[in-house]
């Protein structure tokens, strides 16, 4: 590419692809960019990643030095956000339009959002009217790359008497996904918290007039936005 020609989504591979969006996810999360965290995330081995990296690098995507987090450039970390809003409004169509089941959407997104074109996208999104957030409750960046704040906190870390409202759920897990979905646990539902009972690993919330028993692990995988005061 010429400097008067920047890259684009279409020019990059799926591969390609991936690895941005497996470096974007890690650090929007909070976690440390390395590439034996990516390779866990792809399910890839860590050699194939770091090969993988040394290509985001050449392609001035990434920086990376031996033994340091692997850092997005602004042109990495665009065309990653561009990424991640295609992805989501793939879902939120599946979902609204073609009635997805919650657990079957990232997969199924995953697939098609290497081969459409950002023109299908944007007609996507016109004709979703612009949804703010996908199945899960993830924030979908604007077209600019503009992202809603989050100002959230993992259930399980929220105080035993608070009270909020699920903001979004994590979707890298279809059974968790599934367990969520049967005892109503979604984006938008207002939960309080009856009690923690760590060292059994068990957290009751009060949901929709009704008691119920979550695993610290299914509580992590959601989000909520707690009152105040």
């Amino acid at each position: 590419m010429t400097d008067d020609q920047p890259l684009r989504l279409a020019d990059l591979t799926p591969t390609i692809q991936g690895y941005l969006m497996a470096a974007h996810a890690l650090g929007a999360g909070g976690e440390p960019v390395t590439s034996s965290a990516m390779a866990e995330r792809m399910g890839a081995s860590p050699s194939t990643v770091s090969e993988g990296v040394r290509k985001l690098v050449a392609l001035g995507l990434a920086e990376h030095r031996p033994y340091a987090p692997v850092e997005l450039t602004a042109t990495g970390h665009s065309l990653a956000v561009a990424m991640v809003r295609r992805h989501r409004i793939i879902e939120t169509f599946l979902a609204q339009c073609l009635e997805y089941p919650w657990d079957a959407v990232h997969a199924e997104a995953d697939a098609l959002e290497h081969v459409v074109s950002d023109r299908f996208v944007d007609a996507l999104d016109a004709f979703l009217d612009h949804p703010r957030r996908d199945p899960h409750g993830d924030p979908i960046p604007t077209r600019d790359g503009r992202v809603d704040p989050l100002g959230d906190t993992p259930l399980d870390s929220a105080p035993e008497g608070s009270t909020g409202v699920v903001t979004r759920v994590s979707d890298r897990d279809n059974a968790v996904l599934r367990h969520l979905a049967d005892i109503g646990l979604r984006p938008d539902s207002r939960v309080h918290v009856e009690s923690r009972q760590v060292e059994l690993g068990i957290i009751t919330v009060s949901l929709g007039g009704r008691s119920v028993q979550v695993g610290t692990p299914v509580a992590a995988a959601v989000r909520v936005r707690l009152d105040e005061g």
